[in-house]
């Protein structure tokens, strides 16, 4: 499934980006936030052409929170263009992946101010639009 914006932007103001969704034995999903950003998003990582994305999720994941993801347990969710959560006018084009089985440590990078896991029925952080617009609707 794609989604589409409402009005178009020009290529040059659009990311493509992979992100990942991690759940724990709860059902809660994994959320970060850089120390520049006040909204909490997924794992996430920009991609260009020469890298496939279920790959780019598990190096993603990898990197964030040193979880390791086997991409065989990957699921594609959908392809979203949303407004970026730290650039107002920037727009991305995210590719989202679900990871099938439960993780149950982070060990968030250094570029990570904060992480979070929130039932995506109820989140109680504030998260980007991405997410409360696409993603948590769709889980």
């Amino acid at each position: 499934m794609s989604e589409n914006p409402t009005s178009p932007s020009s290529a040059a103001d659009i990311s493509e980006i992979v992100a990942i969704v991690l759940r724990d034995t709860h059902g809660r999903v994994l959320v970060i936030r850089a120390t520049s950003t006040p909204e909490f998003v997924l794992p996430f990582g920009s991609i260009d052409s020469t890298l496939n994305p279920a790959r780019a999720a598990q190096l993603i994941a990898h990197e964030a929170i040193r979880a390791v993801v086997d991409t065989s347990k990957l699921r594609r969710l959908a392809t979203y263009i949303s407004p970026a959560a730290n650039d107002a006018p920037q727009t991305i084009h995210a590719h989202v992946y679900v990871y099938e089985e439960e993780i149950s440590v982070a060990h968030p990078d250094k570029e990570i101010a904060e992480l979070a896991w929130v039932d995506p029925a109820a989140p109680d952080v504030e998260i980007a639009p991405l997410l409360k617009e696409r993603v948590f609707p769709a889980l």
